[in-house]
């Protein structure tokens, strides 16, 4: 789908009407204090690079660190290449897996030795090795880039250094003391006095995180509106979501900074690219530098995957001796960071809103276990751990037992699968209830499809989120198996969606005076790219094509407007949020008023009918909103409502609270209608749309989040948190 809307040039109040370049504002008169006319951080040419630099030298603590961590690197790859090398070249493989070696001139033999293992002599015969030769050439090649690089990166933090230093007031020893929004608050005190930016007078947050974030908004927004193929289908298993460091690494090649690249420089896209006029032709030679990276792939994957290999084998080998059930442990895929994380947040901060989702999401994930696979678990580890109880012992007893043949490896192997076997086997204190689970994960992920939410007890929605939250090993094989699959996506399936590539960088890229091109959907505009069924009704204009999916927009405004207090919001923006924040007041209200008569008659709450609560005990992570209750749901023995309240006082604004009025919204639209067409209904209060000027005025009544709670005809699972009345109510 193709809009026929054209590229623009968003100005701001700095511009002049015919001003059509990047040019300083002339009707602004600019600092010339002598630090900035003498300084050598005044007008800085490549601003995004400069601060992709100052955001990692705060993030890394500082050149020493960076430094250590570069050369470290360099070692471990020279190790890599030099070990391997030698095992393969030295390595006598059939007397490894001898028993016996025979003694030279004798018919006799005796038991191998470590100095028997390897023959040094092999090593001359490297340059005769054309498999090796190709292989150790490649090698040199990569290691003079990685050694180039490192020299490189040591003297631009070098220059971050003297600039923190300089201009920032920032001594080395004082880095660590110093948050990332203290550097932006210097930063911004810095341009008034050495002009970083001579664009514009002014720097402001958004301006510092479009700098950083020019291009992974753009893989953001790819992701959200699923451009970019990262699927595939496994015969028996279905599709697969696989999205690798290998294939984003050529996606931003392809897209970004590589040959050919839409974008001519860091900041500004190919003015050919602004126009619908040329779409034919520039999507052919995107086919044609698609076609052509994969053939490279194709053509470098044997040493791709080989190094692969090795460094995994390398980087895990003591990790599994140390920890065998590592790679039974979970971490976010990167497709997940990519689809948790918002419009315009830094690396910092999605870390730390997935690293607090981590417990929740494992207890949400631990509760679905298969009750085949945890019988055999069970019998599994009895056995082996049988066994492995009785070696040890015998060995303890009888230490010449160790010698014996395989006796060591009989061990290990009844170790590791005890091992195993213990992470199919659940707590028996874990708590079965998905829905409160999933919603402590969505107090910290803030993006998360409807059905997630609304059914969390669905096998499903189990599938899909792990595939999100996945097993290590999981991650692990998918790198593995990247150079070999990366080239037949990127022709098969990347390649038949450049004209929808094409249509999106047109469609979604303005110019931002003073910052250069960046995506639209970064600007966090509700107007143009808000949903209005998350709170922008009656303010967006966007169409579907237009619309960021599941909130994206919105939710992003308002996680960027907490990270960054001092922010000032154009006045759409500006107008979104204080309405939220008195749909929220309104909607706390309505609870503060209907609170003192629910609590006096809902007596009792059950988890997963069967454990039995005071209403006080309500987990926090359930503290959504309450609901409409109406008398006949109070009537009949032990009838069982769900309820949930929501949280005293007025707190910060929270992309949480989006979705409580989201749900809401979703909720009104759906059971108003039905309403209004029962009977008595007109006996009933009326509801107002959430998004309407006054969202909760003429509520009667406290109100439900939807997704918390099953319709009354529909089968209520047993993880629900329910109300549970005594047959004497």
């Amino acid at each position: 789908m193709s809009l026929k809307g054209e590229y623009h040039r968003l100005k701001t109040t700095e511009d002049s009407e015919e001003d059509e370049e990047d040019s300083p504002p002339t009707h602004v008169q600019l600092h010339t204090t002598n630090f900035a006319k003498g300084s050598r951080w005044n007008h800085v040419e490549n601003l995004d690079e400069f601060f992709e630099k100052v955001y990692q030298y705060q993030q890394n603590n500082g050149l020493a660190a960076i430094a250590l961590a570069d050369i470290m690197e360099i070692l471990q790859f020279v190790f890599i290449v030099s070990f391997t090398t030698f095992i393969v070249s030295c390595l006598r493989f059939r007397v490894l897996w001898a028993d016996k070696v025979p003694i030279v001139e004798t018919n006799m033999t005796r038991d191998v030795l470590f100095s028997d293992l390897f023959d040094l002599s092999q090593l001359k015969m490297i340059p005769d090795s054309f498999t090796l030769v190709f292989f150790l050439m490649m090698a040199v090649l990569f290691g003079v880039h990685r050694t180039c690089r490192a020299g490189w990166r040591f003297y631009k933090f070098w220059e971050m250094r003297n600039f923190y230093s300089d201009a920032l007031k920032i001594a080395p020893h004082q880095l660590r003391d110093c948050t990332w929004l203290d550097v932006v608050k210097r930063l911004k005190e810095a341009q008034q006095d050495v002009m970083i930016n001579i664009r514009k007078q002014d720097l402001t947050e958004l301006d510092i995180y479009h700098r950083i974030l020019r291009f992974r908004n753009y893989m953001v927004a790819f992701v959200n509106k699923s451009i970019l193929p990262c699927k595939i289908s496994i015969p028996f298993l279905g599709n697969k979501l696989f999205f690798t460091r290998g294939l984003l690494f050529n996606y931003e090649l392809l897209l970004f900074w590589g040959p050919g690249a839409p974008f001519k420089s860091s900041y500004h896209l190919d003015e050919q690219y602004k126009s619908a006029i040329r779409k034919q032709d520039l999507t052919k030679k995107l086919q044609f530098r698609i076609t052509l990276l994969a053939l490279v792939n194709l053509l470098f994957f044997p040493v791709v995957l080989l190094y692969q290999v090795l460094y995994s084998f390398f980087s895990y080998a003591e990790v599994v001796k140390r920890e065998p059930g590592v790679f039974g442990k979970r971490s976010w895929s990167l497709y997940g960071k990519h689809f948790f994380r918002n419009f315009n947040e830094l690396d910092h901060e999605l870390d730390m809103r997935l690293g607090f989702a981590y417990k929740s999401a494992t207890r949400y994930v631990d509760t679905f276990t298969s009750p085949l696979l945890v019988i055999l678990a069970k019998n599994v580890v009895f056995f082996a751990g049988s066994l492995l109880g009785v070696l040890v012992v015998m060995t303890i007893i009888q230490e010449d037992l160790l010698t014996a043949h395989n006796m060591l490896v009989i061990i290990s192997l009844l170790g590791l699968t005890v091992t195993v076997g213990v992470l199919f086997i659940p707590d028996e204190n874990t708590v079965r209830c998905p829905a409160q689970h999933m919603a402590e994960v969505l107090k910290h992920v803030q993006c998360m499809p409807d059905l997630w939410k609304e059914q969390p007890h669905l096998v499903e929605v189990y599938a899909e989120f792990t595939q999100m939250f996945q097993f290590k090993v999981v991650t692990l094989l998918d790198d593995l198996l990247s150079p070999v699959v990366t080239p037949f996506m990127l022709y098969f399936q990347l390649r038949p969606r450049a004209g929808d590539i094409i249509d999106f960088f047109r469609n979604f890229t303005i110019d931002v005076s003073g910052v250069g091109d960046v995506c639209s959907f970064a600007e966090m505009n509700v107007k143009k790219h808000g949903h209005p069924n998350w709170m922008s009704g009656g303010m967006t204009r966007a169409n579907q094509y237009e619309q960021a999916e599941l909130g994206k927009t919105e939710v992003s405004l308002i996680n960027f407007a907490s990270k960054n207090p001092q922010w000032k919001p154009n006045e759409d923006e500006t107008v979104f949020m204080s309405q939220l924040k008195e749909s929220v007041e309104e909607m706390e209200s309505v609870h503060t008023s209907k609170q003192q008569p629910v609590e006096e008659s809902l007596r009792y709450i059950s988890l997963d009918h069967s454990m039995m609560q005071s209403q006080s005990s309500v987990p926090d992570s359930l503290k959504w909103s309450v609901w409409n209750i109406r008398p006949g749901q109070l009537e009949g023995p032990r009838g069982q409502v769900t309820v949930v309240t929501v949280e005293q006082g007025t707190a910060a604004m929270d992309p949480i609270h989006l979705h409580q009025l989201h749900d809401l919204q979703k909720h009104t639209a759906v059971t108003q209608p039905a309403a209004q067409g029962s009977p008595g209904s007109s006996q009933r209060p009326a509801r107002t749309n959430v998004a309407s000027s006054s969202p909760l005025s003429e509520l009667k009544e406290p109100l439900l989040v939807p997704w918390v709670v099953q319709g009354s005809e529909q089968q209520q699972p047993a993880d629900k948190t329910v109300l549970d009345m005594p047959p004497d109510s």
